[in-house]
């Protein structure tokens, strides 16, 4: 059977399969203490562990991340979740004071980040003040210093992001800067921030895990 998919390239799905293999093993080799310490709960058959206002239950040995109302969650929010459990540092805490540009190995995405980021946040939950508001308070948003309106969120138990959002005029639109943990690359890989930035988005914008 003829395929359009060039000979030894893996597909989208493939890709996510392997990188959510590759996690399991990943956490499966953490010691009790260290996932304690990024914030999980050990309880019967599982691990939780508290993700943007709601709980994740990591089922090891089922090789499953389900999330409210025991619903697996999406593959992004899974490997997310996965890659955070299998950080073995222990790095101090910061508080969101730096962009994603300014982060040494992500510049090269920043363009990236701009539109797939903070331009669909604006022309989503961050069209109004009002609607930025109850979109972020509904997933357990924090009001915070900055703009005309900001921000916090408890992504993961030792990673926070600030979101600052800016009313627009009758020249300009609606801005948002998202700031990030000066060190959240001792969690994330620049491809994870990216993804991780945008679930965010999709979480104010109303949709499920």
């Amino acid at each position: 059977m003829a395929s359009s998919r060039r000979a030894g390239r893996s597909s989208p799905q493939e890709n996510l399969e392997r990188a959510t293999a590759l996690a399991f093993e990943a956490v499966a080799r953490q010691s009790s203490e260290q996932l304690v310490w990024l914030g999980a709960e050990r309880s019967p058959g599982a691990w939780r562990l508290p993700v943007c206002n709601e709980i994740f239950d990591v089922e090891l040995t089922a090789r499953r991340v389900t999330g409210p109302g025991g619903q697996e969650v999406g593959p992004h929010w899974r490997i997310l979740a996965l890659h955070y459990l299998a950080v073995a540092s222990r790095p101090e805490h910061l508080p969101p004071t730096m962009t994603f540009a300014d982060l040494s190995t992500a510049r090269s995405y920043a363009d990236v980040y701009r539109r797939r980021v903070l331009a669909r946040l604006c022309a989503t939950a961050g069209r109004s003040a009002n609607q930025l508001q109850a979109a972020a308070t509904a997933i357990g948003g924090r009001a915070a210093a900055g703009g005309d309106v900001g921000f916090d969120f408890q992504m993961f138990p030792r990673v926070g992001m600030r979101l600052i959002w800016h009313a627009g005029d009758e020249e300009f639109p609606p801005s948002a800067t998202l700031l990030l943990p000066g060190n959240i690359e001792s969690y994330f890989c620049s491809e994870d921030i990216v993804v991780l930035s945008e679930r965010l988005v999709s979480r104010l914008d109303g949709r499920p895990f």
